[in-house]
């Protein structure tokens, strides 16, 4: 019996990042190793990690800077 594999989730690029438009409603981006960019419908761009501590699922924002890429 084989077992499934997960996924692999490529890293944004540059060039993914300066494309990611704003839409009606927030979006997240996914940078893996759970990190994911989220798009807000504003046009802001937040960084978020998220982390699992146990019986809950929680997010921490990280500001938004080019540099940290």
């Amino acid at each position: 019996m084989e077992v499934p594999l997960a996924r692999l989730t490529k890293p944004l690029t540059d060039t993914e990042i300066k494309a990611a438009k704003p839409q009606d409603a927030d979006y997240p981006r996914h940078d893996g190793d759970d990190l994911q960019l989220l798009i807000k419908s504003s046009g802001r761009k937040v960084w978020q990690m998220r982390y699992y501590w146990p019986l809950t699922k929680k997010r921490v924002k990280l500001p938004y800077r080019p540099m940290l890429r």
